[in-house]
């Protein structure tokens, strides 16, 4: 006749004994630290490896919320391509590009600057309700104004005014412009 264990014995010894598992080798050696490369011989080297891919690089992968740009130049953010998520495919986006230029002080001694958005076939609208447009100068922050706000943009390029408030004639200006996910920080002197 055959004895049958307990199912509180039994558990303890399939734990033990791995439930039938393959062995696994242990090992006394300790991981390798971050940064340590080891040759094909396996051997440990001390040489360092860069992560690939071009810090200046305006890809989706390389583009970072809030990312410095000069005056003039172009901040692109990557969008799916289709008017519903459900459309989008993998892969295919086009580049929408914010710049801010045309930085001078008004007549009134404050901060005037051209906003252009560049928009591509998207197959959509692309939606500035969000947008947030920021001056920061001299220990002062605070909103920039339009008398014609951008709205819902088509397909082109778009262009729009705006003046910072604050303290009169500074020499350098930051101008953090957000919408939505897209977030970039334009720097440079007044001209």
């Amino acid at each position: 006749m055959r004895r049958i264990l307990p199912c509180a014995l039994v558990l303890p010894i399939l734990l033990l004994t791995g439930c039938g598992t393959p062995e696994r080798e242990v090992t006394a050696e300790p991981p390798e630290p971050p940064g340590t490369a080891t040759d094909p011989s396996g051997s440990p080297t001390d040489e360092w490896e860069e992560p690939e891919g071009d810090e200046g690089d305006d890809s989706a992968e390389g583009a970072v919320r809030g990312s410095e740009y000069a005056f003039g130049e172009g901040a692109v953010f990557p969008y799916p391509v289709g008017a519903y998520e459900e459309e989008f495919r993998e892969g295919v986006e086009e580049d929408v590009v914010y710049t801010v230029d045309d930085v001078a002080l008004t007549p009134s001694g404050q901060v005037g600057f051209t906003l252009t958005l560049e928009v591509p076939e998207l197959g959509r609208v692309l939606g500035t309700g969000f947008l947030d447009v920021r001056c920061s100068y001299e220990g002062h922050e605070g909103p920039a104004t339009t008398e014609a706000p951008l709205g819902e943009l088509e397909t082109g390029t778009h262009v729009t005014d705006m003046v910072c408030g604050g303290p009169d004639s500074p020499s350098s200006v930051l101008v953090s412009v957000v919408n939505g996910e897209d977030e970039a920080d334009f720097a440079g002197p007044v001209g």
